[in-house]
């Protein structure tokens, strides 16, 4: 079977998508106009969509491996079950996205909007997510339980009021993290250094602290 061409535009990418091809590695669509566009199930790896705009669109299950999404914004869009492994998402938009067992390990996601997701058991182990929004919206709790973040640097990142329960925080750097009302039971906080994290009001319930380094007045 022949190879479809390269997309180089938004209806080049649709019509390539109706006659059912899925592979698109190495796409260069910055700026592209992709809003509510269905990317499900594709191969992507090694593509940019710098700036691209990809509002409630479907990249559920598809292979990001590598991919630029740098400035992109996707709020609302599905990305469950993606592999978007080694890839750099710096000051992008991804609040209110469906991130449900989405794979980010080692990626860099510095200043990231990531307010009202729900990453129920995704993978963030060794990103980079320095100064990254994971606060509640007004109507939807950031649901990170059970996600793993073993060695992510999440320095001043902002996670105040989210949902960590059973999440896997060890070794994670948290200088200057807000964990404020957070929900941290069942975590694992082996390692961590928290004296310069903000732990007001926040759940601690049978997590594991082996090795964990608290503020002096932790317990008062």
């Amino acid at each position: 079977m022949n190879e479809a061409p390269v997309p180089t535009n938004l209806k080049e990418l649709l019509g390539a998508l109706a006659h059912g091809h899925r592979s698109f590695n190495s796409l260069h669509l910055e700026n592209l106009d992709g809003v509510k566009i269905n990317l499900s199930n594709c191969d992507l790896k090694g593509s940019r969509f710098k700036e691209a705009r990809f509002g409630h669109a479907d990249f559920s299950n598809t292979n990001l491996q590598g991919c630029c999404f740098q400035q992109a914004l996707l709020w609302g869009a599905n990305l469950s079950g993606i592999n978007a492994s080694q890839s750099f998402w710096q000051e992008a938009d991804l609040s209110g996205c469906r991130l449900q067992r989405a794979d980010f390990r080692n990626s860099l996601m510095h200043r990231c909007c990531l307010r009202g997701v729900v990453a129920a058991n995704s993978n963030w182990s060794s990103t980079r997510l320095i100064e990254s929004d994971f606060r509640s919206s007004l109507d939807q709790l950031t649901d990170l339980g059970g996600a793993n973040f073993e060695n992510a640097d999440l320095s001043f990142a902002l996670l105040q009021g989210a949902n960590l329960h059973g999440a896997n925080l060890k070794g994670c750097c948290l200088y200057g993290t807000n964990l404020s009302e957070s929900n941290l039971n069942e975590a694992d906080l082996s390692g961590c250094d928290l004296r310069e994290t903000k732990l007001k009001e926040f759940q601690l319930t049978t997590s594991k602290l082996e090795g964990a380094i608290f503020p002096r007045n932790f317990m008062s």
